[in-house]
């Protein structure tokens, strides 16, 4: 049966690793992979074009590159690519989405399809994400007051799904997108598992299917893009997840606690002052801090 389903990756600059990526979708039933060039280079999208010309008579799916010249970030990417199939004239019924260093295991996309439809209050699955840590093969559970993410639940935590490879139905989808674009990388993915809790919609990972993925950021984790974005992730979190205003004055002061003793050892790790200064700055949503640091 066709369900009409169609994955969605984003690439910033790794040809090599998306074209790993799209070849384990060969004969996982997909229509369409909608690929979003977040490259923001001539020379990565050339790469990238390259790769999807060789691939065209390869793969049993259409190939759709989504290009704005510039990096839109996580959520504002993905979101891109919802709305742009949601306006087209036949709209996919599932989407996959899918991080272009993971691979996907065998019939990933009909387990999850499979699971999704075996209860009409599942509103997102997730496979086992398979890497070197087996405890976040089932999710993550973040600590809003802390902003630690953990393995186990427990008390002021929540259960989300990272973005590395999740499968909703279009329904799901608002006029806004899926993701919060307040978000440029990290946290969105907690933010939309925390929304969802709340809304009293089921996540489940289908365990039955894996992807192979080792956590991890794709960017240097020493540099000060990764520290300001990963920081700021944090800080938008203490707002998204707030339950009372009376919770603002201790979840900030748990928060920049937690955030300034994380900053100081990463300081002492990488032998640079960028995490503390990515903190400090972490207050500024990004469009400010480019005109700060043009200054």
């Amino acid at each position: 049966m066709d369900h009409r389903v169609c994955a969605i990756i984003l690439d910033y600059r790794a040809a090599d690793r998306t074209e790993a990526c799209l070849r384990s979708l060969i004969g996982q039933s997909l229509t369409t992979v909608y690929l979003v060039d977040n490259s923001a280079s001539e020379r990565a999208s050339a790469d990238l074009q390259e790769t999807v010309d060789r691939l065209s008579g390869a793969v049993d799916f259409s190939i759709v590159t989504l290009n704005r010249g510039e990096n839109l970030g996580f959520a504002k990417g993905v979101n891109l690519a919802l709305r742009h199939d949601l306006c087209s004239p036949s709209p996919h019924e599932y989407y996959v989405l899918l991080n272009n260093d993971a691979v996907a295991g065998p019939s990933l996309v009909q387990g999850l399809i499979k699971t999704i439809d075996s209860d009409p209050r599942i509103a997102l699955v997730s496979p086992r994400i398979v890497s070197s840590d087996p405890r976040r093969e089932s999710g993550i559970w973040y600590h809003r007051y802390l902003g630690l993410l953990l393995s186990n639940p427990g008390r002021f935590r929540f259960h989300y799904f990272t973005g590395c490879c999740l499968l909703f139905r279009k329904e799901l989808v608002d006029r806004k997108g899926l993701f919060d674009e307040a978000f440029f990388m990290y946290g969105e993915d907690a933010e939309l598992g925390w929304r969802l809790t709340r809304q009293g919609k089921q996540m489940v990972c289908a365990k039955q299917v894996f992807v192979e993925h080792e956590y991890g950021p794709s960017v240097d984790r020493s540099s000060f893009f990764y520290e300001y974005h990963m920081a700021r992730a944090h800080l938008l979190l203490t707002w998204k997840t707030l339950k009372h205003p009376v919770e603002i004055p201790l979840l900030l002061l748990s928060k920049l606690f937690s955030l300034g003793g994380r900053a100081l050892v990463r300081c002492y790790r990488y032998r640079t002052s960028s995490p503390v200064a990515a903190l400090c700055l972490a207050w500024l949503p990004t469009t400010r801090l480019k005109r700060h640091l043009s200054t």
